[in-house]
């Protein structure tokens, strides 16, 4: 799309739905991968469990941050936005992962 082209009404709608459609189908990607990943989360609280061993494990945390930041960066994706959208996310894998506990 030209930056400076005015669209019509009907080039907008159209032009709207195309992406909107995109982000949409990029949002179910995204959810089901996040319900895969905490999936895979639950069973590697499990092992951790019957091993008695501890959730939060800081050498394998900063191998994953840094992996995936590299990975964000190369994906042009903003790397506050990356560690913070894995901070939550592993916020909510130790929840799964103490919740095997109980």
């Amino acid at each position: 799309m030209q930056k400076n082209k005015k669209l019509t009404e009907a080039q907008l709608k159209k032009a709207f739905k195309k992406f909107r459609t995109e982000i949409d189908s990029a949002d179910r990607m995204i959810l089901n991968a996040f319900a895969r990943r905490f999936k895979a989360v639950n069973q590697v609280g499990k092992i951790k469990h019957a091993h008695d061993l501890p959730i939060y494990q800081k050498a394998r945390w900063d191998e994953v941050v840094l992996d995936r930041v590299k990975m964000a960066k190369r994906a042009k994706v903003d790397e506050a936005f990356t560690r913070a959208l894995l901070k939550l996310i592993h916020k909510e894998a130790i929840r799964i992962q103490k919740t095997r506990q109980t």
